[in-house]
């Protein structure tokens, strides 16, 4: 991957050097760091586009938008025929988070720790959906919404919006509900109720569909089932929606 010219003349960089590769099923993305003239180094995340050149500028219109909103995401200082430069914000996948909470606590439940990750997941969902409206002019959601797309540092970030699609939240509620019951191990107590704990969340905010939530849960379940060869438990749905996640 070869950094186009235009920002390394923007940027005052002289060289650069690739300090490792972020996973990403659908594009390259690397973290580089930059030497300035003036001496000093920047981190940067490029993300280099495999296929698809029409979505650099579909997701640079959404990711900048948001940053010019105040909304949580990296910001983005370039984008080019088929890559896009990014801030890079230094801390840990939301997935690794929850892993490492349920590892400790099993089916212990640490709910300050539950309700706390629901609580942020909520509020920055919220100014998402407001902000993407604001800058598309329709209801627009994430659609790739599972938690490797989100980062804790000093707060919560979303950092994929390639996705992005005009639909209802409740398509992106059931999807993240089932994406987050199916992390393995899959369908353990911990994530069902953090599952319920972000939907309940949530729902506070917007006042849910929670039929049409159910809905798009089990159809991304039964679309897990095909795409993994995954076991489904039966009643899976109503466990999740209907657990009072309350201790």
């Amino acid at each position: 991957m070869m950094i186009e010219q235009d920002f390394l003349d923007q940027r005052g960089i002289t060289e650069y050097t690739y300090e490792k590769q972020f996973l990403s099923k659908k594009n390259k993305v690397h973290l580089i760091r930059a030497l300035l003239e003036n001496g000093s180094t920047q981190d940067f995340v490029v993300k280099e586009y495999r296929d698809n050149h029409n979505s650099v500028q579909r997701e640079a219109d959404i990711l900048d938008g948001l940053y010019r909103e105040g909304i949580s995401v990296p910001r983005l200082y370039y984008w080019g025929e088929s890559s896009m430069i990014m801030e890079y914000i230094k801390g840990s996948v939301l997935l690794d988070i929850m892993t490492d909470a349920e590892y400790i606590f099993g089916e212990n439940i640490d709910y300050i720790n539950v309700k706390g990750i629901a609580f942020h997941m909520s509020r920055w969902l919220d100014s998402f959906y407001k902000a993407a409206k604001r800058i598309t002019g329709k209801k627009t959601i994430l659609w790739d919404i599972n938690l490797r797309n989100f980062l804790v540092g000093y707060k919560l970030y979303g950092i994929d919006f390639e996705e992005c699609r005009e639909g209802a939240v409740e398509e992106d509620m059931g999807r993240l509900m089932a994406f987050i019951v199916t992390y393995q191990p899959a369908f353990t107590t911990y994530k069902t109720r953090f599952a319920r704990e972000v939907y309940s969340a949530l729902d506070s905010r917007m006042s849910l569909d929670r039929d049409r939530v159910m809905v798009e849960l089990l159809k991304e379940l039964d679309a897990i089932r095909e795409r993994r060869n995954m076991e489904i438990p039966t009643g899976i749905v109503e466990r999740i929606m209907m657990e009072d996640p309350s201790p």
